[in-house]
């Protein structure tokens, strides 16, 4: 008997060892990745195959996938858990609660690839039913909590991501009314039945928190106010989780700080009041900076521009001033000096004690040669302005501005100077200005969600005073979205009234209103669209409009399948376009009509850099009767809108 039994102990060695001789094999199978070439789904009654597929990690492999070295076309160390999250995250967030999922790999065929196996018990559905709030809370407070536990629709499947959220924001709406311990939780009471399941928030707000002192740390090259003033953190104020949040995003953008914590001090003693530490790392007070690219210009399809700034962000304290010298010149055959300015800035952050920058700007442009309807002459000019800025909320920004600007024309015959003068405007400008921009983007360089609306006004002369009288008004509005998986449209429409008045024959041509470009009216040079002297130089239009109409990609990486380039073309970030525009401007209004606008389609790549996408757009002219067919590239930096 004891022979026996230590026979049947070594069978169960043996088989063991076999087992696990098994395992490894298995094991060593799947760290070498093979090829999924197969996906079977089973037990799935309420969720069709093609649905759960299409939210697996896993994705059976085909010549396409194959190209483009697809990751997930192969059996991946996460693949098993991915898939496994995916199909319950599918079936919980529908009313399924007590879904399981086995998942598992077989080998087949003789290459060794691999067979993804998916069994699911989907157990019962479950449907909300009534709503309830109890607890300790201010009754004040409680028409928002059940409003928050309402929109957890009677009858639609109860999903447990929505409960949590919904506890989230209960918890962060008491966080901003004064009580940051407030606790929430949920109960789900099934025996109502399958379809009518009670839900129950109990709320424990605790006690009315308010704010304690702040103390700043590290305030070394700035004053501690710089950083103390754009808290919306205040003794004595009731406690609000988004002033927090705020308080960290005006640090942010003041410009001082490179990084910063804002935490609360470890007290028992001030639960009820707590104090809060700000620790600062200040950005260096002294910068310089330089700058250059390449763009098309009115004078040449590319010109080079070159810029240099100095600036400093503690002068008399938190003040700012900057000086900035900024070069242009046309590449080509004939290269040139095309401007050269010099500014000076001078900023207030806090103008009357309120978070509105005054920022006053004193510019030169001295003398250079200006090409206008082939005349060249010497072209100087001289302007100071002052602007307050004001923010209203996180995306609405809005500024007034007043500028004084002198221009003076030399370097001809007088008369080539007293034509010039009628053309280019020699004058004493006096300028009031406005601005309005809300910007909802979710990215400011590849947009896929949101919009950006602008209106703008200049206004000159008139009870201001000055040579010349006139207004020019400019409204446009961007929306960006997602239309099939990758893809995003942009739109835009932007439309524009230039007009003079009193005295003034004309608005003068340099800030007339012109169309045509790499970021108007794609096909046209830029600023040549519009109307014409006789000649055929632009003159400026009184009204302009612009339709653009734009798809954007990212390319797809089929060379990210290249042996020992993959890596590289596979996060090459290249994207790519089609577009088409529509435009034109005016005089008259009665010229305004579809038939007399410009119409051009075209296609385009870019490299997203981290200074913006690096534009390339090749575009073509239609054929109407107001236009004939040309094409022309445009290479510049961001998109056109």
């Amino acid at each position: 008997m004891k022979r026996l039994a230590v026979l049947f102990i070594l069978l169960v060695m043996l088989a063991g060892s076999a087992d696990a001789a098994i395992d490894k094999a298995r094991l060593r199978w799947v760290r070498s990745q093979p090829t999924v070439d197969s996906i079977v789904v089973e037990g799935n009654n309420h969720i069709s195959d093609s649905e759960i597929r299409s939210r697996l990690y896993s994705l059976k492999r085909n010549a396409w996938r194959a190209i483009k070295g697809e990751r997930r076309s192969r059996v991946q160390r996460e693949t098993r858990g991915r898939d496994t999250l995916e199909v319950k995250y599918l079936y919980l967030s529908d009313g399924f609660l007590d879904v399981t999922v086995k998942h598992s790999f077989e080998p087949i065929g003789a290459d060794s690839g691999a067979l993804v196996r998916i069994v699911i018990n989907e157990g019962e559905r479950y449907r909300y039913g009534d709503k309830q709030v109890e607890g300790q809370y201010e009754k004040e407070l409680g028409w928002r909590l059940v409003a928050i536990g309402e929109s957890l629709a009677k009858g639609s499947p109860v999903n447990p991501f929505q409960l949590t959220d919904a506890e989230f924001e209960m918890k962060a709406f008491l966080a901003n009314r004064g009580y940051p311990y407030a606790t929430v939780k949920h109960t789900l009471d099934t025996s109502p039945g399958l379809d009518n399941c009670l839900i129950t928030f109990t709320i424990y707000a605790d006690s009315l928190v308010r704010f304690g002192d702040v103390e700043v740390v590290g305030a070394q090259n700035y004053p501690e106010k710089a950083a103390s003033r754009e808290l919306k953190i205040k003794p004595g104020r009731i406690y609000r989780r988004d002033n927090i949040l705020e308080s960290q995003r005006r640090l942010f953008e003041s410009g001082y700080y490179t990084t910063f914590q804002l935490q609360q001090k470890d007290s028992v003693q001030n639960r009820l009041q707590p104090d809060f530490t700000l620790k600062v790392r200040e950005r260096k007070p002294h910068y310089v900076t330089f700058k250059t690219g390449a763009a098309q210009s009115e004078y040449r399809d590319l010109q080079w521009d070159l810029s240099a700034n100095y600036g400093r962000r503690n002068f008399l304290g938190t003040r700012r001033f900057d000086v900035l010298a900024d070069y242009s010149f046309s590449v080509g055959k004939k290269s040139r000096l095309v401007k050269h300015r010099y500014r000076l800035r001078y900023t207030e952050p806090w103008f009357l004690g309120i978070r509105m920058p005054l920022t006053l700007t004193a510019e030169v442009q001295p003398r250079t040669k200006k090409p206008v309807e082939n005349l060249v002459f010497d072209k100087r000019s001289w302007a100071i302005g002052a602007a307050v800025t004001k923010w209203f909320g996180r995306k609405v920004r809005t500024s007034v501005g007043l500028e004084y600007q002198n221009v003076k024309l030399s370097g001809a015959s007088e008369d080539t100077l007293a034509i010039a003068r009628e053309l280019q405007d020699n004058a004493a400008r006096r300028k009031l200005y406005f601005t309005y921009r809300r910007d909802s983007r979710n990215d400011l360089f590849l947009p896929s969600l949101g919009s950006v609306s602008e209106l703008s006004g200049d206004y000159f002369g008139g009870f201001l005073g000055g040579d010349v009288d006139f207004f020019k008004l400019q409204a446009s509005w961007s929306r960006y979205q997602v239309v099939w998986p990758g893809w995003i449209a942009a739109s835009r429409i932007k439309l524009g009234w230039a007009e003079e008045f009193g005295s003034t024959e004309a608005v003068p041509l340099d800030e007339a209103m012109y169309l045509g470009g790499a970021n108007t009216v794609r096909g046209f040079a830029e600023n040549t669209l519009g109307p014409l002297a006789s000649d055929g130089t632009p003159v400026g239009a009184r009204y302009t409009v612009v339709l653009n109409q734009e798809f954007r990609w990212k390319t797809i990486q089929v060379l990210s399948a290249l042996p020992g380039f993959g890596s590289f073309f596979k996060t090459l970030p290249l994207w790519q376009s089609v577009f088409f525009d529509a435009g034109n401007g005016f005089r008259n209004k009665e010229e305004i009509s579809f038939n007399n606008l410009a119409l051009t389609y075209g296609t385009g790549v870019q490299i997203v850099s981290p200074a913006g996408p690096i534009r390339i757009d090749y575009a073509r002219i239609l054929d109407t009767d107001t236009f004939d067919v040309a094409y022309r590239w445009h290479f510049t930096i961001l998109y056109a809108f």
